[in-house]
């Protein structure tokens, strides 16, 4: 089960960074949650609908993004991915890129939950791992 996991992250991931919102949710239980570096201020992003508007909304201030993943392996059930983020602004046409990681939760083959840390040690650990 656990290399399946990854397929269905890998298809997730490959379906942002082609901007596939409709490929992203084939893969997406449809009560999703997705917990970001802002979640504490912002909560988590909850279902299709909520996955739509987050995406529509960061995707309004940026002319190109992407989604390269470096690594993405099962630990047990879950699955971590690294990858790095790049978005170019809109209005100022400056570059920026992140190097990030996801811990993902699926349930009958869909992701449930994506979490997204930008440490990558903090990701490390709460799959139970460590650098």
């Amino acid at each position: 089960m656990s290399q399946e996991n990854v397929e269905v992250v890998r298809r997730a991931l490959a379906a942002l960074d082609r901007r596939d919102l409709d490929a992203y949710l084939e893969v997406a239980s449809p009560q999703i949650e997705l917990i970001t570096p802002a979640s504490p201020l912002q909560g988590a992003i909850v279902g299709h609908e909520g996955i739509r508007t987050f995406f529509r909304e960061m995707w309004s201030f940026s002319e190109a993004s992407g989604f390269h993943v470096e690594e993405i392996r099962a630990v047990g059930e879950r699955v971590l991915a690294f990858f790095v983020l790049t978005a170019t602004a809109r209005q100022s046409a400056i570059e920026t890129s992140s190097r990030v990681a996801g811990v993902y939760d699926l349930e009958h083959g869909k992701i449930r939950r994506a979490h997204i840390f930008a440490d990558r040690t903090e990701a490390l650990e709460a799959v139970g791992l460590s650098e």
